[in-house]
């Protein structure tokens, strides 16, 4: 199969994979380990979406959970339209050399974590301090 075919037949899979999946509820996010008053937040489905408008089709898929003090997890997922559009705009706006660099991803994940913090502040007029951790539990960049 020629090369731009398999990147295709590839995107779509992606695509249609990412589209299927269902919102994790804070009860279905899995075990939490010994304290159960920080649960983790699937922030599902996948992000896909473009990156760095240079001219090539980039592509970008990031599974993305968070670790939230209760209540605080309820409210991430009352509000997941917000921070799903917020985190979207970020991941697309990412440049090809911060995002293919360890340190970039780094980079990524805090300004990620720092805008569901911001957002929660806004709406909720707390968050800051109950969003422990953000975590890319998958990372996948087709150049």
């Amino acid at each position: 199969m020629p090369k731009f075919t398999t990147c295709l037949v590839l995107l779509f899979g992606l695509l249609l994979g990412g589209s299927l999946a269902a919102p994790a509820l804070a009860s279905d996010a899995g075990p939490s380990g010994s304290d159960s008053d920080t649960p983790y937040v699937d922030l599902a489905p996948a992000f896909v979406t473009n990156y760095d408008g240079g001219g090539r089709l980039r592509y970008l898929k990031v599974d993305v959970s968070v670790r939230a003090r209760k209540p605080t997890d309820e409210a991430v997922l009352h509000h997941m339209p917000y921070i799903r559009n917020s985190l979207v705009r970020l991941f697309s706006s990412q440049l090809e050399e911060n995002i293919t660099s360890t340190d970039g991803k780094e980079a990524l994940r805090l300004a990620a974590l720092e805008e569901i913090r911001r957002i929660l502040t806004e709406l909720d007029g707390a968050g800051a301090e109950n969003i422990l951790e953000l975590y890319f539990t998958s990372f996948v960049i087709q150049q």
